[in-house]
């Protein structure tokens, strides 16, 4: 499938996280929302939803920028590596709304500097019915590295994504995609000088190199 899921990405603006680092994660689950849906009619009774699963595809879980066309280790700039991922869904009428939150890690390079500049995060949703993507989204997540630093952290927390209701098991109707995608805009510029089988995301992505 990889990144060719990207076809009708928008850019979506970000929501604020909360206190401390992995915080966003218990807060993603307490769903905050303007709209808490439809009323469920007297008497009536619904299975509980089963929410998608979140996979890192294959190949996205890291991404490198160099100085220059020459990719040796002496040459990197940044290192961005996916850590943990979170999701929660809620039925509307005939649509699933699922927020996704990804936090992941960026590494300072050899040939960086200490700086502002963004991380291209990728969210999509297939339908595992034909294997084509529903919904998908792009990410220009904003990350600063301080002067003395060799590392940050990033954290994204999308919007609620709509699609469509098929099953209570949306679990076994979609799976949540995500990772990193430098071809959705141009590769991340600091400020300052100078698919094979899937693996399941909980885990942080060790740095390379």
């Amino acid at each position: 499938m990889g990144l060719s899921l990207c076809g009708c990405a928008a850019t979506e603006k970000l929501l604020p996280t909360t206190g401390g680092g992995g915080s966003v994660f218990g807060n993603l689950l307490a769903f905050h929302t303007s709209d808490p849906g439809p009323v469920p009619v007297a008497g009536q009774r619904e299975d509980p939803l089963e929410c998608p699963t979140i996979e890192i595809l294959d190949g996205t879980a890291s991404y490198r920028t160099y100085a220059g066309a020459e990719q040796t280790n002496e040459a990197v700039r940044y290192q961005f590596s996916m850590g943990e991922v979170a999701r929660d869904c809620t039925k509307s009428g005939k649509e699933i709304l699922l927020k996704v939150g990804v936090e992941g890690r960026v590494l300072l390079g050899p040939a960086g500097a200490p700086g502002s500049f963004t991380v291209p995060v990728r969210i999509a949703v297939r339908h595992d019915g034909d294997g084509k993507a529903v919904a998908t989204k792009f990410f220009q997540v904003p990350a600063t590295i301080a002067p003395g630093a060799d590392s940050t952290t990033f954290q994204v927390v999308s919007e609620p994504i709509a699609v469509p209701f098929v099953t209570s098991h949306s679990d076994e109707d979609y799976t949540i995609l995500v990772g990193f995608d430098a071809s959705g805009k141009p590769a991340p510029a600091a400020a300052g000088p100078d698919r094979k089988p899937r693996r399941r995301a909980r885990a942080a992505t060790p740095p390379q190199g």
